[in-house]
């Protein structure tokens, strides 16, 4: 412990919390001029939405394990010279009837001040954080976002958002509105895209006319999570290659992808459990993930794909 102290001394470190549906994440880093020099990162599966996502309520068991994280993060700060925290709450929390009792719980137990932030907050968040790990071209973007309780879609060009929202159709949801057969049924795919394009009209809407002016979007960045694991499933799994554009940007051929798709939407459980780049916590819910990302690229005719290490957690930095 001490030489995590004498190793961060002197240095101005920001601790971000970033409660997600499905993992709690702790990242303590700084923003330089030359990027993010991060210090100590840690996710935990917590799946706060388990088992009560839909109906609105936060499970006695989820709870717990909720708490039994902030502890952990607790303990870990105590450890940095930490100059300031912030820490946010997204989907499952922020639609949750006992939400509130459980933030006032954290701030009372470990002093944490958490914002249950509202889903156009969160897109906004997960952009600014997707750029800062690479530079976006010239032309317009789609940044798509895949939570346990919400997926957030931006359209982007550089700097500028020029449309967001957030839509409470995560992963987490979708497992627990459809729970698909194991392997996931050709006609159970068919019934979530149905599903999916109805939902996802506002968006549809957005790639015809934004601001008055017609987008065309050929570049989807998909913001960590389960994009993570694409490129990890690559590599590890498929023995397939993708193009670096900086550390935390990498580009992806479709070839690639669909061998992605192939591979997680044929698959049994126990087959995904032997994949060496999925992570445990991911195996239930990837398979409806991997569709709604799948959904996306086909729907809008979508040809190129960055997957971002960064998501909503750096964007807080600059919070």
């Amino acid at each position: 412990m001490d030489t995590i102290l004498l190793k961060a001394k002197g240095q101005k470190l920001k601790a971000v919390l970033d409660l997600g549906t499905n993992t709690f994440h702790l990242l303590i880093a700084e923003v330089q001029e030359s990027g993010i020099k991060e210090h100590y990162q840690l996710q935990i599966p917590v799946k706060i939405g388990a088992g009560g996502i839909n109906s609105g309520v936060i499970a006695p068991d989820a709870y717990l394990r909720g708490m039994e994280a902030l502890a952990q993060f607790h303990e870990i700060i105590s450890q940095y010279p930490i100059k300031s925290i912030v820490a946010t709450a997204t989907s499952a929390i922020r639609n949750a009837k006992n939400g509130a009792a459980f933030l006032a719980e954290a701030k009372e137990r470990f002093g944490f001040i958490i914002e249950s932030i509202s889903g156009d907050l969160e897109a906004e968040l997960i952009y600014k954080g997707v750029g800062l790990s690479f530079n976006f071209p010239e032309e317009a973007v789609l940044v798509m976002d895949i939570g346990g309780g919400s997926v957030e879609f931006i359209i982007g060009k550089k700097d500028k958002i020029l449309w967001k929202q957030s839509f409470e159709i995560g992963a987490a949801r979708l497992l627990e509105r459809f729970r698909p057969s194991n392997p996931i049924l050709e006609s159970e795919i068919a019934e979530i895209r149905q599903y999916l394009q109805e939902m996802l009209k506002p968006l549809t809407k957005a790639l015809v006319q934004t601001e008055q002016k017609e987008v065309k979007v050929d570049l989807l960045i998909g913001s960590a999570g389960s994009f993570e694991t694409l490129l990890d499933v690559l590599k590890l799994d498929l023995h397939k290659t993708y193009t670096s554009i900086t550390p935390f940007a990498h580009k992806v051929s479709r070839e690639n992808v669909n061998l992605f798709f192939g591979l997680i939407l044929h698959s049994t459980e126990a087959e995904r459990k032997e994949l060496k780049g999925l992570l445990d916590f991911r195996v239930d819910m990837i398979v409806v993930a991997t569709l709604l990302f799948k959904h996306v690229l086909e729907t809008y005719s979508i040809g190129n794909l960055v997957a971002s290490n960064y998501a909503l957690k750096e964007g807080l930095l600059k919070k």
